[in-house]
C-alpha cells in the first residue's frame, strides 16, 4: 500500500495566509456591512468585498494540485467553484441595483448557475451514492431532520414566497442545498472522507444551508427583519466557501491512495 503525504508545509504556510487575508477581508465586509445598516448609507465595499471572498476561496481551492484529495473529487469541486464565483457577482449586482431586482434575469441567471453548483457538489460529496443499498429505517432520521426543517419555514414564509414569485423556484432550490447538506452529513456518519474534510464538507453544506433560509427571508422583504438577514447572510456563506476550499487538501499523511466512490 502506498503512503501518500500530507500537504507540504510551505503549502499550508501559503494556504494559511491566503485563509487569514480572506477573514480580514470577511470583518471588514461585515463591519462596513452594519455601519451601512446603522447609518442609513450605501456603501459599495461589501458587495465588492463579498465576491472577493469567494475568488480568495477559490485560489485557496486551485492550490490543492497534487495534494488534492484525488483527482475527480478535485474537478468536481473545480466545477462548483466555476459556478459559485459567477454566482456571489452576480448576486451582488442585484443589490446594488435597484434595476437588477429579485426575479430579474441576472438573479435568476445566478440561481441557476446555484443550482448547478449545488449539482457538482452532491455529485462529489455522494462518493458514489453506494451506501444508499444499504439504507435502513434507522438512518432516516437525517435526511427527515434536514428536508422537515426546511419545509417548516417554507411553510412558515410560504405567502410572502408566493408573493415574490418564488412558489416554483423555492421548494425546487431547497430541495437541491438539502440533498447537499444530507450527502455531506453522510460522509460524516460513513466515513466517506478522511475525518476533517469529511467534518469540512458538512461544516459547509450546513453553513450554505443556513445561508440559504437567511437570503430568503432577505428576499420577500420583510423590512428589519429582512435588513438584518441580509448582513447576516454572508457571516455564513463566507464560512461556505472557504469550507469548501480547504476541504479539497489531503491534511494527513495516508496509508493509500484516497479513491473516490
Amino acid at each position: 500500500m502506498t503512503t501518500v503525504e500530507a500537504i507540504s508545509p510551505g503549502k499550508k504556510k501559503a494556504v494559511m495566509a491566503l485563509l487569514g487575508f480572506s477573514l480580514l477581508l470577511s470583518g471588514t465586509v461585515f463591519g462596513v456591512d452594519w455601519a451601512n445598516y446603522f447609518s442609513g448609507s450605501a456603501l459599495l465595499y461589501p458587495a465588492v468585498g463579498k465576491p472577493l471572498i469567494t475568488l480568495t476561496a477559490f485560489v485557496i481551492m486551485l492550490l490543492a494540485g497534487k495534494d488534492c484529495l484525488d483527482r475527480r473529487d478535485w474537478r468536481l469541486l473545480l466545477f462548483a467553484f466555476l459556478c459559485m464565483l459567477p454566482t456571489d457577482i452576480l448576486m451582488s449586482l442585484v443589490v446594488v441595483s435597484p434595476s437588477l431586482s429579485v426575479g430579474s434575469w441576472v438573479f435568476m441567471a445566478g440561481g441557476v448557475l446555484s443550482i448547478i453548483a449545488h449539482i457538482f457538489l452532491i455529485i462529489r460529496v455522494g462518493r458514489g451514492l453506494r451506501y444508499l443499498k444499504h439504507f435502513q429505517l434507522k438512518d432516516a432520521w437525517l435526511p427527515v431532520l434536514i428536508y422537515g426543517s426546511a419545509v417548516v419555514v417554507l411553510l412558515i414564509l410560504w405567502k410572502d414566497v408566493v408573493r415574490v414569485g418564488h412558489g416554483v423556484i423555492g421548494p425546487i432550490y431547497t430541495a437541491f442545498f438539502c440533498t447537499t447538506m444530507w450527502f455531506a452529513w453522510e460522509t460524516v456518519r460513513r466515513k466517506l472522507y478522511p475525518r476533517l474534510n469529511a467534518w469540512m464538507v458538512a461544516g459547509a453544506a450546513t453553513c450554505w444551508y443556513i445561508t440559504e433560509i437567511l437570503g430568503e427571508i432577505y428576499n420577500l422583504g420583510l423590512g428589519n427583519l429582512s435588513e438584518i438577514t441580509f448582513r447576516l447572510v454572508w457571516v455564513f456563506y463566507g464560512a461556505n466557501v472557504l469550507l469548501w476550499a480547504l476541504s479539497g487538501f489531503r491534511w494527513q499523511k495516508e496509508g493509500g491512495q484516497h479513491k473516490g466512490h
